[in-house]
């Protein structure tokens, strides 16, 4: 008992005395920032602004407080905005709470690991469950982010998780995360990182199953500080898919875009100017459902979206010239499919290059062939911003796989000119064999409709799903260098949605990156398997020196006609892969029959013969 009592002596008086030493801490604050040179300070801070816009309760004006060290001034911003956000916010159901963890720093980065990193070398970020969704970003110190859902305490998706790569992806950290109580779950986590205008500023964006599908949002900084949980969307209406995008020159603005269920399904548009911290009207876009969002430069926003069209479902395209304000958006959405059959998933992409209003935008979604569930990847591209398309173009289209679930990026200034694209590619031979690989592949405005034969990238199979946010998501790092990089769930023998992978492929010279001992010492071509094969054949070659002129790849038939051109770049010494379809430069199937493929490159020539069996 004595032992008991002093134990509870000792506590007391360790609180009374963080008590005081707390109270004299704030007095001495207190003190200090009441002083005349704190005020000269803050004079000089305000002195270019109107008083009333300089004490206005927004978050611009809360940062700025901080940075003066005027925490007087920033709790008293702080407290309005928070009054006049509870009018507008509701409770969720069930407590969301930040978890307990240490936010461990990532490893310095290691140059010497980089020596022979190329696409192939797969990272697993973290093992366990992802069937949430996943999500990533980078930001302009080149980190690297990644997201995903998780079980917490038995209920799947109950918790989101972050985690941090300083060092191009080479290794991964947990960085920060939360969980939600009373057995609800989270779905389609977004990650995006404030830039220039947002000091250090990281969000988190989920869906939550409580209060009928509610839009939260969780802010960090991005060394794991965890400033706030905000709600972007509550209402009465059940939300069910959404998609975000910021201005990144500025990092102020935040838009969503979201498939509520009230008296059918409809796509609205919301804005934050704010960092998050408040958000306006929604806006409505129309009928439609799972909506994807991008932004240019300047305020210009694209949207696409599923419209049931009779019995079929189409991708409609718009844009806006103002954050997605409402007396913006085009309200004449325009078509980008004129088919029959059924296309969904739509994912957009536009490029941040000059002039503001006439960027490269493409858009490729899945589209069920002919009806049949044969699932292919189409896009359709626009030179000018949006206002022409090129339409029903077809990507990845293989009779016997499905290509669907894809990711579209690009990089975030006004120099890059590609855009990149990961998706899912699937086969089921029988229970016991079945394929779910990942593939990449990006086009460049000089040729928007040449994907440059996309490769499979993964070590370890993919997820299954239709949609590309539960199974890839494509991301930059190392900008100066212009490399991208993949993350991806990963899909068990048994099971989905099991460990969350990273890959990237280096842009650089390859000639820098790798040792000398590694290089390959001469050209060779492989034979291709299978074979025979019907559909498709995968064809391997290596280049043994830096190809200044282009490495060319050809398909002839018996005549010596030219059948398709698989290859036809400049190459850096390495092995290479590459996959023929059994389609011709138009896209139509060839007959079954002999047919050569050709390796040419300066000082080599190499044949071979193929077979296709229909």
């Amino acid at each position: 008992m004595s032992l008991v009592k002093n134990k509870t002596v000792f506590l007391f008086l360790v609180i009374l005395s963080s008590l005081l030493v707390s109270t004299t801490i704030f007095a001495v604050e207190k003190r200090d920032f009441s002083s005349g040179t704190k005020a000269d300070f803050q004079s000089k801070a305000i002195s270019s602004q109107n008083e009333d816009e300089a004490n206005a309760p927004t978050a611009e004006n809360l940062w700025k407080a901080k940075q003066a060290g005027d925490f007087e001034k920033a709790a008293r911003i702080r407290a309005i905005m928070d009054e006049e956000a509870k009018k507008f916010w509701r409770s969720p159901g069930g407590d969301e709470m930040v978890i307990d963890l240490p936010c461990l720093a990532p490893p310095e980065n290691d140059e010497a690991f980089f020596k022979s990193y190329m696409w192939g070398n797969d990272i697993k970020i973290a093992s366990g469950t992802v069937s949430g969704g996943i999500s990533t970003d980078y930001d302009d110190s080149n980190n690297l982010y990644a997201v995903r859902c998780t079980t917490y305490s038995g209920t799947a998706n109950a918790k989101i998780k972050v985690y941090k790569s300083t060092n191009d992806g080479a290794s991964w950290s947990y960085l920060c995360g939360f969980y939600i109580s009373g057995g609800f779950s989270y779905s389609y986590p977004v990650v995006l990182t404030g830039t220039s205008g947002t000091p250090d500023k990281l969000y988190i964006f989920y869906l939550k199953s409580s209060g009928n599908g509610d839009i939260g949002l969780a802010r960090y900084t991005q060394s794991g500080t965890h400033e706030g949980f905000y709600s972007v969307k509550v209402d009465a209406d059940t939300i069910t898919y959404f998609t975000v995008c910021a201005n990144y020159g500025l990092g102020s603005r935040l838009m969503v875009a979201y498939q509520k269920e009230d008296d059918a399904h409809k796509v609205y548009t919301i804005t934050s100017s704010d960092y998050g911290e408040t958000w306006g009207n929604q806006v409505s876009i129309g009928s439609g459902a799972h909506p994807d969002i991008a932004y240019g430069r300047n305020g210009w926003v694209y949207l696409v979206r599923e419209v049931i069209e009779g019995s079929d479902t189409d991708v409609r395209f718009g844009r806006s010239s103002n954050y997605g304000e409402s007396v913006s958006w085009w309200r004449d959405f325009e078509s980008l499919t004129s088919d029959s059959y059924d296309d969904d998933y739509p994912k957009i992409a536009a490029l941040h290059t000059l002039p503001d209003s006439t960027p490269h935008v493409w858009v490729a979604y899945n589209h069920d062939y002919a009806n049949s569930g044969n699932w292919d990847l189409r896009y359709a591209y626009s030179t000018n911003g949006g206002k022409d398309w090129s339409k029903n173009h077809n990507l990845a289209n293989s009779t016997t796989y499905n290509e669907m679930a894809c990711d579209l990026w690009v990089g975030r200034n006004s120099d890059f000119t590609y855009t990149n694209i990961c998706y899912l590619k699937t086969r089921y031979v029988s229970f016991l064999e079945r394929y779910y690989d990942i593939y990449w592949g990006f086009a460049n405005t000089g040729d928007p409709t040449d994907w440059h034969s996309p490769r499979k990238i993964s070590d370890f199979w993919g997820a299954f799903d239709y949609d590309g946010r539960k199974v890839c998501q494509g991301t930059y790092g190392n900008i100066s260098a212009y490399w991208s990089g993949v993350v991806y769930a990963g899909h068990p023998f048994i099971g989905n949605y099991t460990n969350l992978y990273f890959d990237n492929r280096q842009w650089t010279d390859v000639e820098d990156e790798i040792a000398e001992g590694e290089l390959p010492e001469k050209f060779s071509l492989s034979d291709n398997y299978p074979n025979p094969f019907n559909p498709e054949t995968r064809i391997q070659y290596t280049v043994g020196s830096k190809q200044t002129n282009p490495v060319v790849l050809r398909i002839y038939n018996v005549l010596g006609q030219v059948v398709r051109t698989l290859v036809n770049e400049p190459k850096e010494p390495g092995t290479y892969e590459v996959i023929w379809d059994g389609k011709d430069e138009s896209g139509d199937e060839v007959a079954s029959g002999v047919y050569f493929y050709k390796l040419e490159a300066e000082d080599f020539t190499q044949t071979k013969k193929m077979v296709l069996i229909r």
